[in-house]
């Protein structure tokens, strides 16, 4: 019997605490909402995607995909990175709307190492004066392409950009021969990544070349901006890394946004958003970011930022995250943890798309963000009751 009444007198002492304490914790969960992610991963429109990278959602309501493929066992060029990339025409440029998954060109050139993951192919896809067209990576030294076009003509789009019609693909500019004899950054290295219809035409952001590149009516090819190297803060790696300019964005009003990955060693918190201004010069929109991969602006100005990796490509995590950015420079997250997402597109409506998995040859996809459920709203008085009954267990346990 003195057993039991100790055990009895220990469950009352406790009862008020355990009250208290989901209370207490309900209320913290609640009140802290407001800076939680407001929107969640929906509906998977595209699945089994080779590499997708950069979207856009036509005036037809169609939503473009690029796809960068997985490669091949090709002829092979020596990435900037030294590894060995093989040729493949397994890239391609895909549609969605309403259910419905249509290919609009197929067979396109990729390189990629052993395995096709993270492969170079089609980057972006833009409408200029009604007409599709996709921007095409390379990734290494452009001085190699001729070789590699003379065992696989088709390797001669990588490094430009095209026009798409009837399934195929033709060159309208060569974005890498800026890069032949050194580029503006005297590195030989060529990267087109987005691609975007500006007030003046197509304009391309050269991740390899670190540069932003307009397209005249001519095809003609020209640096407006060159994104310089910032000295590295880590205390490994090169002392300085290089910015490496990934998204571009066109703003309703003109303005033009570009997304900055920063090279090895990627370095946390060292992205920014920059604004280009029509002499060329680079504002920061923003900045605090960590491996930027896209931006996008919304149908009312508002500019959206994607990370492709929130904790940097050195660390274990390959988890992104999406942000709202402001006038002020400052953001709010929208979602966070997305799963290598390599693209952003919002449809007219304020859809957002994603895509993500973007570095598997194989399971890449889009998926379409629904807006998070609210909040339960609970009473104004719930944090004082919490204290009230934590502080009745208190004085039931001093007695």
């Amino acid at each position: 019997m003195q057993m039991h009444r100790k055990r009895e007198r220990r469950i009352g002492d406790l009862r008020p605490y355990g009250l208290a304490s989901v209370l207490t914790s309900l209320w913290v969960a609640v009140a802290g909402s407001a800076s939680a992610s407001t929107l969640l991963l929906g509906e998977v429109v595209l699945d089994g995607l080779a590499n997708p990278r950069g979207m856009v959602v036509g005036s037809d309501g169609w939503l473009y995909v690029a796809e960068a493929g997985s490669g091949g066992d090709g002829a092979s060029i020596t990435g900037g990175d030294g590894a060995t990339l093989r040729y493949g025409d397994t890239g391609a440029v895909t549609r969605y709307r309403n259910g419905v998954r249509e290919n609009v060109a197929v067979d396109l050139p990729s390189l990629a190492s052993d395995g096709g993951f993270g492969a170079t192919g089609a980057h972006d896809v833009a409408f200029h004066e009604g007409e599709l067209h996709v921007v095409f990576g390379f990734g290494g030294d452009p001085n190699q392409r001729g070789a590699l076009a003379g065992a696989h003509p088709d390797a001669a789009l990588l490094g430009q950009v095209g026009r798409v019609s009837g399934g195929s693909v033709a060159p309208v500019a060569d974005i890498a021969s800026l890069e032949l004899d050194g580029g503006p950054d005297d590195d030989a290295d060529s990267n087109p990544f987005s691609l975007v219809a500006g007030p003046d035409g197509l304009v391309v952001s050269d991740a390899g070349g670190n540069d932003i590149v307009a397209i005249g009516a001519d095809g003609s090819v020209a640096p407006v901006a060159v994104l310089s190297p910032e000295p590295n803060p880590l205390p490994f790696g090169p002392p300085v890394y290089q910015a490496v300019p990934t998204g571009i964005a066109a703003g309703p009003d003109g303005t033009l946004a570009i997304a900055q990955l920063t090279g090895f060693p990627f370095p946390e918190g060292a992205a920014n958003v920059f604004g280009l201004a029509p002499d060329g010069s680079l504002d920061t929109l923003a900045g605090g970011f960590t491996n930027l991969i896209d931006v996008a602006f919304g149908a009312d100005g508002s500019l959206f930022a994607l990370e492709t990796d929130s904790d940097s490509l050195l660390n274990p995590g390959t988890t992104g995250a999406l942000y709202e950015l402001f006038a002020d420079g400052s953001r709010a997250l929208l979602l966070d943890g997305i799963e290598s997402p390599t693209g952003l597109a919002l449809g007219p409506e304020g859809t957002f798309y994603v895509a993500t998995n973007g570095l598997s040859p194989t399971g890449g996809q889009v998926v379409a963000l629904n807006p998070a459920p609210a909040p339960i709203p609970l009473p104004a008085g719930l944090p004082m009751l919490a204290a009230g009954l934590a502080g009745l267990g208190l004085l039931r346990r001093r007695r």
